[in-house]
């Protein structure tokens, strides 16, 4: 049976293929998505380990009240005379303090504040020490590093808004705008970008000026003597801290520095795995109504193998195998479009100007390979139990019937009662999650989206109900313009309600799809306008 059942498929090729597509989308924007977080995440973690370059330890300030959802500005900063103090510890080889800002606005020549893209990203500023430094990133692509009343700015912003060295600029942090002149260009080391953020870089007195922050330090990097190690470095300093201070190591500064973005990025690969559940959901409604065709056209066929001796076990599981065959066939192949698709969608934040930080495409785990191939068979052998048990029914005397039919399901009259039950149970939890109070964020789209699931399943189940009173109003315009045609489109539709609903439910849900994707796309850009 499982020859019998290959051979089916590969008998069937173009239908085959057509019936992939909607699992090879499917399992293509779950891998895509894993794909893309993960790359986003690569990126933020090689900016945030660049940026603690050459650090052990790290001293900043520390607040007796949680900021991590404050305004940077509001960070807490402590005294400057903590540097002298470090750099006298026996472990300590170097020790550099630094003010920080990512509301640096850097202004054009029109008055505007430069920013690229939705305008999402931070104006990121900063103190910078001179290119001898271990703790400096940056590196000089023109120009020297920044003194008295002078900025450094990043290669990407001066290449678009076609700024040089030399020139003036307008700077605007805390308090009036200041002029300043541009005495160099910098990029990272490593040659990373930062997506759509800025970056303006001072000497240390001249952004404690434009940051407020007038003999106060925000952070202290500390690089430690060869025999020393990290934890013994702390262990050292930690003593000498006031109470408004406090010291990690670079790697722990490194993961709390990321926490934010990953947070976001927890967001992102959720909202796009919602989407990716949507297009398996589409692609099963597309399997199970393909694979019911199929099995109405074989009636002959399945029923001559059942006067051959084989049994309903052996015809249920030749579906089931062109199932699996199918579901690992276009699995595989939405694994390698998933890689396609994160480079597309890569290109498509940067179209409507939500630019992200871009190192190349990256597998952190193979969570991404292992989820999407389990889900994208899964999907395809559920979809197709209800097609397989179906086929079990067809009875050997059809083999000699001209123009056999299967009969009715055993509990197809309960169908409008079960359809109701799960449009009303749907209303409920979608009512639930809209309206009770005290559910958190991921609870509250937990039960909309199991509510609108519900929703939907009830809709289409009901639907073939509806097939024969819409096609008959709906049909007559077509028989009167379409004549004979008209006529034949109309009366197919009403023979077999159910196959119709079937297929209209798909397009159904793939329209809703289309729909959510653009107005919440419109509600993003609009949020950022």
């Amino acid at each position: 049976m499982t020859r019998f059942a290959l051979r089916g498929l590969l008998s069937r090729k173009l239908r085959t293929a057509l019936t992939a597509i909607a699992i090879v989308l499917g399992v293509g924007m779950i891998s895509g998505t894993f794909v893309l977080t993960d790359s986003i995440s690569h990126a933020f973690d090689r900016i945030f380990t660049d940026a603690r370059k050459g650090s052990d330890a790290v001293i900043s300030g520390k607040s007796a009240f949680d900021t991590s959802s404050s305004d940077a500005s509001l960070t807490p900063t402590f005294d400057e005379s903590l540097l002298s103090k470090v750099r006298q510890q026996p472990g300590v080889a170097q020790a550099e303090g630094s003010v920080s800002t990512d509301s640096a606005h850097l202004i054009d020549k029109n008055g505007k504040v430069i920013q690229f893209g939705l305008g999402g990203a931070p104006n990121l500023g900063f103190s910078i020490a001179n290119g001898k430094s271990p703790f400096n990133p940056l590196s000089l692509v023109d120009g020297t590093w920044p003194g008295p009343n002078q900025v450094v700015i990043d290669k990407e912003t001066a290449s678009k808004k076609h700024l040089e060295t030399g020139q003036d600029i307008r700077v605007q942090v805390e308090g009036p705008v200041r002029t300043l002149r541009i005495s160099g260009i910098v990029q990272f080391s490593s040659g990373l970008t930062i997506g759509g953020a800025t970056i303006a870089g001072f000497d240390l007195p001249t952004a404690q000026r434009l940051f407020a922050k007038q003999g106060r330090l925000d952070e202290i990097a500390v690089a430690a003597k060869p025999t020393v190690s990290d934890a013994e470095l702390v262990k050292q300093i930690r003593p000498i801290l006031p109470a408004d201070a406090q010291v990690r190591t670079a790697a722990q500064q490194v993961a709390k520095d990321a926490s934010d973005t990953n947070s976001f990025i927890k967001f992102l690969r959720s909202f796009l795995l919602a989407f990716g559940g949507i297009a398996l959901f589409v692609g099963a409604f597309v399997i199970a109504n393909s694979l019911s065709i199929t099995i109405a056209q074989r009636t002959r066929e399945l029923a001559t193998l059942r006067m051959l001796g084989a049994s309903r076990r052996q015809v249920l599981r030749s579906i089931i195998i062109e199932a699996l065959a199918l579901g690992i066939m276009a699995s595989v192949v939405g694994l390698f479009f998933g890689l396609l698709l994160a480079k597309g969608l890569f290109g498509l934040f940067d179209l409507i100007g939500f630019i992200l930080p871009n190192t190349g495409l990256v597998f952190l785990s193979w969570t991404a390979v292992i989820v999407a191939l389990l889900v994208g068979i899964l999907v395809t052998l559920l979809a197709s139990l209800r097609p397989a048990i179906r086929a079990t029914r067809v009875p050997p005397i059809a083999a000699v019937r001209e123009g056999a039919t299967l009969p009715p399901a055993r509990f197809a009259r309960l169908r409008s009662v079960g359809a109701a039950l799960m449009a009303v149970g749907g209303v409920a939890a979608l009512a639930y999650g809209i309206f009770k109070h005290g559910l958190g964020t991921k609870q509250v789209l937990f039960w909309m989206g199991f509510g609108t699931l519900l929703m939907f399943i009830g809709v289409a189940l009901f639907s073939s109900r509806l097939v024969r009173p819409l096609a008959r109003v709906l049909g007559w315009p077509a028989t009167k313009i379409g004549g004979a045609a008209g006529l034949l489109a109309r009366d197919n539709s009403r023979r077999n309600p159910q196959r119709t609903a079937s297929t209209a439910s798909a397009l159904m849900i793939g329209l809703t799809l289309v729909t959510l994707v653009a107005t919440l796309a419109s509600g993003v850009i609009a949020s950022f306008s």
